[in-house]
């Protein structure tokens, strides 16, 4: 899980935070303002602090929050002005809202607090659609409201433009005032705030919810909050029931609000839904007992926790938070459960995972062993981590008194008592509420006793005091209405002048650094000599105005100064040069704790509770461990002197055998019963020798079919629901099928013998945890990731200086045709071994070309790089090529020097001019090159001829895209991307960032072959979708009997497959469900109140709100699930990714800096800084500004960054240096004509795209002085693409099967590479840097590949040593 912050407040008031990856509290800077209450969400914070008004703090954000703003310029044509700003008077406004309904001038956009500043000016957006406009960014129409178009028509009587203008929230890390309900801010005080809403049911994403409760009782809600508005809008009184008063509320995740009354009884708010989200009324739920009071409750997702007045904890069973906004009964539970343990304070997170102040010594507690099945826990454990203190805290002086005392004795002895067995208090009486037992148990300091701290009213320059001028947001609030129950708290709109309300805020500075772990600080100095540290927003500058103010450069400057708002530091510095921050092993007196930010897997708890960690040296001195080490040296002694003996066995086997139903070659998909038998053989020394499996008939009697494990190529789970299955590729099956598929009866079995089975074939192939650089990444359909390496031809075809691969014709007839896979550029070498028939008239060698235009790969079908003729009846050998199928002009030069029935050798040897033919190793004549011989695919031999071998020579790997074996590395995500120094990074299907840690294994292969580090716990969330479909009836309405041609009414997205949520299964039994099924309401295009989206006819397009003609409608219902597993994978940070992109420009330096660019879930973009092969997962995100949401990123060779927007258009990045890694500006490259891009791949020879009819184009004329191209070419994507394929690999293609799904261009000349939509890797052949495209398609296996990666694969590579 990635890193996550508990907080908690000691009876200072001071904040503190405590990593899950981290073992020590962390103090948050103190600028002279305690707190007494707070509330968290991830990145969120909101408190009542020492001055009883609310406060908000956003804090470990890599993606600022910014807002576009948009406003749309209206004209139309007049017969003497033309275009005019002049409208008639039902038009709608000069500047307005895309729908034309509100008045968006310029001066009317304004900031809605201080918290914010203007990212620049007011600009054009030059795109419409995706395709780009012209530079005044017009678009035209008939008349408002209408489709507009890029061209202007004959008809084009209005027209409009766009200007955008984006803002950001600049008080980030620091704590921003929110305004308070009167001007002066005394006469309502507030006394409590909670947060909460983050997962409610059918949500917006990053939806909040903050409750409040003020000193008179009164139940606050904060309109407009979420994860881009942090501060909302404004406050909105929230009534109860008559004579009842409130004191304490909790929010949970779900949105259930449950609030504590003064008498003791408690609130439960109903009806809390999307879109209601303050809910409908108040329940009343009584205590435990008549003689108990409630005085604090705490709501997580499933579960509510309360402390009664006696301190004893409750825990309220029949909670169900995600039905709770529907059913009263789920939202209110159905009783009472004690807990053992006295506390004073417990806080819920939103996974239910309970902490608690204990109520005699202060202390936090942690419940272990939450489960969802046993939301009580089992008991209580006390945190121990040291905790950060500053001179200016009492403590410090505290603690150095204990110090010394505890130099004498043991620590922590008195503290530390099993909460198993606590006794509880039996009293009934009265005992103080939490804010009694704040003020009785915490003394807040109210100076200031060092430089560092900050008053938050501060006299101007005039000697006048800050508090008296008028605040320029504050809210004052209005009588309550009789007619309504909710009503609106607004403010004042008065604002003060920029040099009246400078002087309220000194700016105290700092910069910081994220990194995954924590935030490392560094001092920025001001010009007094005195550290600056993180700004306070006090209430005179408060957030949440309804007027809201522009911050000006010349008197804000010190307030959004970009060090001192985005960077700056959160928590205090570790140690400072004044000493004024220290670590201590103290036991801090701590008030309040907030565990809604917080998140940590209740089986693997955080190091936060090891107490006395025995030393290594003591661990290796047990007694136990001793003895076992002296038996088995007394053992050792007893085999001295055998040594030299001969081994009795040399050779050893193991057999494995079990049952399976396959589907072969001949079944016709139909499964049939067998049994396997796995069998290896081995050596004394360990190694793998050999190996087979074999399918047998059920009796055993028959051999169904029988291969070495040497042939696999790739072992990948193919499972569907309830049907476990592995499919077996193998190079000599693929000439009749793709692979041979096993059924087993349960995941157990199937996962042991895949297990097993890639353990074998690993050992064969002599490949072994961290792979080469340069090797090859595929994610499949399923999630499973696997790397291919090419060091595993290399030991094998390495022959002197060249790579050689040998293919054995003997036994075979013409005609012979055999794949030269690199082509045949200058260096490489060709020798064809054979003898002419003793009745030979004439035989051929061609080297050819293959063609886009053919659909068949014969001898006529194809550009002949060189025809090699030898005409017996003629005494001469022809030389030729043919080019679009004409022949050229025939050269005959030279004797015939082949004899009938006598065996020959004919080499071929390709130099920068042309071709060196040599017959018996004897030079016989050179001809020039006609065409690129970078074109040529394979040789074809016919003719009277019998060959017995063909040696293909190459200064590269030869690497047969169907041989390639692909090793499973485990982990569960859906893409992955490298680069050539081996730095990979992974994304999962909830998006978040995983970096590989270089090891091999995990989960899928049970302990055989892991490696012994870096293997890591994963998890991740899939969603399952079901389409509900009805059909319109005249008498009855919308209803689910449809027509005999309509698709299924439970179906998939496509209408054709049934799909209902009853059988919906999960895959495996690593998955478990995490949610019901619901109704999704972020369904693309649209839904209504009910989910609901409508159409004219089955299949259409479909919108959100009914028309007069639509006759069927749809809804889409959601599940998500969880998978559980393992990997060599470490998760990276809480920024979620949608696409990344890796390459490092000079490999050969020693860890060399790799450029990492990514975009974020929200189509930010953002660059990593510090990545390199030492340091994989980098140090900190820089965000990248962009005018568009942004869906792929591809960075590349020469300093190269190409994205494509959410709208399907193409830009690329302008001033890209060593200096300014991340560029100046995007510029906007129009995409082909019609087409909607999807994803974009740098290579060294071009830029590639895919659109979203899976086609491909690539970018033509790319040179450094001029890095954007001229034009795109499209290549023909014809419905069997296979044509183009490697005849040697006969990879059988569905006929249905179009396009492609994914393209990775490499940084090495002529390595693309892409997944064809039938889940098919293949390589482009051809591609040099005059010809980008590439000639054709060779196809390898076919094992359902969802994403590849060849950003690092290089076969121009030397073996690591």
């Amino acid at each position: 899980m990635p890193s996550s912050l508990l907080f908690a407040i000691n009876n200072e008031g001071r904040v503190y935070g405590l990593s899950t990856t981290g073992t020590r509290w962390r103090e948050f800077v103190y600028l002279g303002l305690e707190f007494k209450h707070l509330s968290a969400v991830p990145h969120f914070m909101w408190a009542v602090g020492g001055d009883r008004q609310i406060y908000v703090h956003v804090h470990g954000l890599d993606i600022p929050i910014r807002i576009k703003e948009e406003s749309y310029e209206n004209e139309r044509w007049l017969p003497v002005e033309g275009f005019s700003s002049r409208l008639l008077p039902t038009d709608r406004y000069h500047y307005s809202s895309q729908d034309g309904t509100r008045d968006r001038s310029f001066d009317k956009v304004t900031l809605p607090s201080m918290a914010w500043q203007w990212e620049g000016e007011w600009h054009r957006e030059t795109t419409l659609d995706g395709q780009p406009l012209d530079h005044d960014g017009w678009t035209y129409a008939v008349d408002f409201p209408a489709t507009f178009h890029a061209k202007k028509q004959w008809k084009s009587c209005v027209r409009r433009r766009k200007w955008i203008r984006y803002r950001r929230y600049v008080a980030m890390n620091s704590w921003c005032a929110v305004a308070p309900l009167h001007k002066d801010p005394t006469q309502e005080p507030f006394i409590d705030v909670a947060i909460g809403g983050q997962n409610i049911p059918g949500g917006n994403p990053g939806t909040l919810l903050v409750w409040a409760i003020t000193a008179h009782g009164r139940v606050m809600f904060r309109t407009g909050v979420s994860t881009t508005a942090p501060e909302g809008l404004r406050w909105q009184v929230m009534n109860v029931p008559q004579g009842c008063e409130v004191n304490q509320i909790s929010v949970g995740a779900t949105g259930l609000v449950w609030a504590v009354l003064w008498n003791g009884r408690a609130l439960v708010r109903t009806g809390v839904t999307r879109d209601s989200p303050t809910g409908e009324a108040w329940i009343e739920v009584l205590p435990p007992d008549e003689s108990l009071k409630l005085i604090q409750v705490s709501v997580g997702t499933n579960a509510v926790w309360a402390v009664t007045q006696d301190h004893r904890v409750w825990f309220r069973k029949g909670i169900r938070g995600e039905g709770s906004g529907m059913n009263e009964e789920l939202a209110r539970g159905s009783g009472w459960v004690e807990m053992v343990g006295n506390m004073s304070l417990v806080s819920v997170a939103a996974n239910d995972q309970v902490w608690a102040v204990g109520s005699e010594d202060r202390c936090l507690y942690f419940r272990t062993s939450v489960l969802p099945s046993e939301l009580t826990g089992k008991k209580w454990r006390a945190i121990q981590a040291p905790t950060q203190l500053s001179r200016t805290s009492s403590n410090a002086s505290l603690w150095s008194v204990r110090h010394r005392e505890s130099l004498s004795g043991t620590p922590r002895q008195q503290r530390v008592r099993s909460w198993t067995s606590l006794p509880r208090n039996s009293s009934s009486g009265d005992a103080p509420g939490p804010l009694k037992d704040w003020e009785a148990f915490g003394e807040t300091s109210r100076s200031a006793p060092t430089p560092t701290s900050l008053r938050l009213w501060q006299k101007s320059t005039d000697g006048t005091s800050a508090t008296s001028s008028k605040a320029n947001c504050s809210e004052e609030s209005i009588t309550e209405s009789n007619s309504t129950s909710q009503q609106d708290v607004r403010g004042d709109e008065e604002s003060n002048s920029a040099h009246g309300s400078s002087g309220a805020i000194n700016s105290i500075s700092a910069i910081q650094e994220h990194t995954e772990d924590g935030v490392k600080l560094h001092s920025k100095i001001g010009p007094d000599g005195i550290k600056k540290n993180p700004t306070v927003w006090s209430p005179v500058r408060s957030a949440g105005s309804m007027v809201g103010m522009e911050a000006h450069p010349e008197s804000d400057r010190s307030v959004f100064d970009p060090d001192t708002s985005g960077d700056s530091g959160v928590f205090g510095e570790d140690d400072d040069a004044n000493g004024e921050m220290f670590w201590a092993e103290f036991d801090i007196v701590w008030c309040t704790v907030a565990a809604g930010a917080v998140l940590i897997d209740p089986t693997c708890p955080p190091n936060w509770f090891i107490e006395n960690p025995l030393s290594g040296d003591a661990e290796l001195t047990r007694p136990w461990r001793v003895q076992i080490l002296q038996e088995l040296q007394r053992r050792d002694k007893h085999l001295i002197g055998f040594e030299n003996y001969e081994k009795a066995i040399e050779m050893s086997s193991w057999v494995k055998t079990g049952d399976a139903r396959c589907i072969l070659k001949d079944s016709l998909n139909h499964l049939e019963d067998c049994v396997l038998e796995l069998e290896w053989v081995g050596s004394n020394k360990g190694s793998l020798d050999s190996g087979t499996l074999t399918i047998l008939s059920p009796e055993r009697t028959q051999t169904k079919v029988q291969f070495s494990l040497s042939e696999i190529t790739c072992i990948v789970c193919c499972s569907e629901p309830s049907h476990p299955r592995i499919a077996i590729h193998t190079p000599s099956l693929t000439n009749q099928t793709s692979c041979v598929k096993l059924q087993f009866t349960g995941d157990t079995e199937m996962e042991d013998w895949m297990a097993n089975l890639t353990s074998v074939c690993c050992q064969m192939n002599n490949v072994h945890g961290s792979p080469n650089p340069a090797s090859m990444w595929c994610t499949t359909a399923l999630g499973d990731v696997f790397v291919f390496d090419p060091t595993v031809f290399e030991s094998s075809q390495m022959k002197g200086e060249f790579y050689e691969q040998e293919t054995d014709l003997a036994g075979t007839s013409a005609p012979y045709e055999v794949s030269l896979h690199n082509g045949f550029p200058p260096g490489t070498v060709m020798t064809v071994i054979g003898a002419p028939h003793d009745d030979v008239e004439r035989f051929a060698i061609n080297l050819q070309c293959l063609s886009l235009t053919k659909n068949k790969p014969d001898k006529n079908a194809n550009d002949v790089a060189l025809h090699f003729n030898p005409r017996f009846k003629d005494n001469a050998i022809v030389r030729n090529s043919m080019a679009a199928g004409c022949w050229g002009e025939e050269e005959t030069e030279g004797p015939l020097l082949l004899k009938p029935g006598v065996e020959f050798t004919i080499t071929i040897e390709c130099e920068t001019d042309g071709y060196k033919i040599l017959i018996d190793n004897k030079i016989f004549t050179y001809f020039e090159h006609r065409q690129k011989p970078h074109n040529v695919t394979h040789v074809y031999i016919y003719g009277e001829v019998t060959v017995t071998k063909v040696i293909y020579k190459s200064k590269m790997v030869i690497v047969p895209p169907v041989e390639m074996f692909w090793r499973q590395m485990g982990g569960h995500l859906r893409r992955v991307e490298t680069c050539a120094v081996g730095v990979t990074w992974g994304i999962g299907y909830d998006n978040t960032a995983w970096v590989y840690t270089g090891g091999w294994g995990g989960s899928f292969l049970k302990g055989l072959e892991t490696s012994s580090t870096g293997i890591n716990p994963m998890a991740d969330t899939h969603c399952f979708y079901v389409y509900e479909n009805q059909r319109w009836n005249p008498l009855t309405g919308y209803t689910s009997h449809g027509l005999p041609t309509d698709r299924y009414m439970w179906s998939d997205v496509t209408g054709r497959h049934k799909r209902t949520r009853e059988k919906t299964k999960l895959l495996s039994m690593h998955w478990q469900w995490v949610t019901e099924w619901t109704v999704d309401f972020h369904t693309p295009g649209g839904v209504d109140k009910e989910g609901w989206q409508y159409a004219m006819d089955f299949p259409a397009t479909y919108h959100a709100q009914k028309h007069f003609t639509d006759y069927v409608r749809r809804r889409r219902w959601v599940r998500k699930c969880r998978l559980t597993t393992s990997g060599p994978w470490q998760e990276l940070g809480n920024t979620k990714l949608v696409d990344v992109s890796l390459h490092v420009n000079n490999p050969s330096e020693l860890d060399s800096p790799v450029s990492v660019w990514a975009v974020a879930a929200n189509g930010d973009v953002v660059f990593r800084r510090g990545v390199s092969q030492s340091c994989p997962t980098g140090t900190a995100w820089e965000h990248v500004p962009s005018d568009q949401p942004l869906a792929s990123i591809s960075c590349g060779p020469d300093n190269q960054v190409w994205a494509v927007g959410r709208n399907g258009s193409a830009y690329w990045r302008f001033g890209i240096t060593d200096f300014k890694p991340t560029g100046e500006v995007w510029e906007t490259v129009e995409p082909p004509s019609g087409k909607t891009l999807k994803q974009i791949s740098v290579g060294k020879c071009g830029i590639w795209i895919l659109d979203s009819q899976g086609q491909l184009s690539v970018r033509r004329e790319v040179i450094p002085a001029f890095p954007e191209g001229t034009h795109w070419q499209t290549l023909p994507t014809s419905p069997n693409d296979a044509a183009n394929q490697d005849r040697a690999s006969s990879v059988v293609v569905p006929a249905t099967s179009t396009g492609f799904r994914c393209i990775s261009a490499g940084a090495v000349n002529g390595e693309v590479w892409a997944v064809t939509a039938s889940g098919i890797v293949s390589r482009r052949h051809g591609v040099t840097a005059e010809n980008p495209a590439g000639t054709g398609w060779i196809h390898g296996v076919g094992g359902n590949w969802q994403h590849v990666s060849a950003r690092g694969y290089n076969t121009k590579f030397q073996t690591n040593t």
